[in-house]
């Protein structure tokens, strides 16, 4: 039963932002992914990446250990967008699965969203669908834009790198709307949770 209402707890990125559970949320921009990794890596279980095999083929899950203990990847490649709304429909339906990311070309439509949202619902984990292209009119229950901080551009630095990052949250059906600048620190050889490290936003402005 602990367990249960512990999978069921939001996701907290800072004290008033946070993630719900047993929803699908979108992600764009050049820092998507980063936005994906540092979000796991406040949650402990399963998590399950889901694209075509041109988008996920070269992912490592040992050169995102700095963040995220590798063994809890689990790497599902795809031939199609079909493919990968399917996958991540039954992904999402696991109750072992604390977060299920999807790579798209195209953000998902109201239909296809409405189905992903139902099995979030029903698996009780957390949704984010990594949209390359633009995003559609969708069931999503936010949607963030993420890039490199502009500290990061200068330097060339890559998107997961300790220049940080800004995010902002663009659409939030539950409430406020905003804007944050990113970083993280690790975790002092790891926290009671066995927590990598930590997300910080700081910043934040009213969009």
């Amino acid at each position: 039963m602990e367990q249960s209402i512990l999978q069921r707890e939001p996701v907290r990125l800072a004290d008033n932002v946070v993630l719900p559970r047993a929803r699908v949320h979108e992600v764009l921009g050049r820092a998507s992914d980063s936005f994906a990794v540092l979000t796991a890596a406040q949650t402990r279980g399963a998590i399950f990446w889901i694209g075509e095999r041109a988008a996920v083929g070269t992912l490592t899950p040992f050169a995102l250990s700095d963040f995220i203990d590798p063994t809890r990847i689990v790497l599902i490649e795809t031939s199609d967008r079909k493919e990968t709304l399917w996958a991540t429909e039954q992904s999402l339906r696991c109750p072992g699965a604390a977060v299920v990311i999807t790579q798209l070309h195209l953000g998902p439509d109201l239909r296809e969203s409405r189905r992903l949202q139902l099995a979030a619902e029903t698996g009780g984990g957390l949704g984010l669908v990594l949209i390359e292209r633009r995003a559609q009119a969708s069931a999503a229950q936010t949607r963030w834009e993420c890039e490199p901080d502009s500290r990061a551009d200068m330097l060339g630095a890559p998107r997961l790198n300790a220049a940080g990052w800004s995010w902002a949250l663009t659409k939030n059906k539950a409430g406020p709307v905003g804007r944050w600048r990113v970083d993280w620190s690790r975790a002092q050889n790891g926290d009671k949770n066995g927590q990598k490290g930590y997300v910080h936003l700081a910043a934040a402005t009213a969009a």
